[in-house]
């Protein structure tokens, strides 16, 4: 297993291009920043290993249905992302 400061990473955000994203994460404490960034990273691969809806209907009905019935897992992930900060 590589070591822990092999896996660093230095993360830059331009308010103009990403202005949302930037207000978001400089309304929080230094330290919450990279956990946050870590939150938004694992939700993106988790969208990524979810197969796309193939047309509009399909996503619709897949909306209609994530609203009837959430998935648990998808709950606990939005849960988690509540900062104590």
């Amino acid at each position: 297993m590589p070591d822990a400061e092999a896996l660093r990473v230095q993360v830059r955000l331009s308010g103009l291009e990403h202005p949302e994203l930037h207000a978001a994460l400089g309304a929080l404490p230094v330290r919450s920043r990279a956990e946050r960034l870590r939150q938004l990273a694992l939700l993106g691969l988790r969208g990524l290993s979810v197969a796309p809806a193939s047309t509009a209907a399909d996503a619709q009905t897949a909306t209609i249905a994530d609203t009837a019935a959430p998935d648990p897992r998808r709950a606990q992930l939005l849960a988690a992302l509540h900062l104590d900060d």
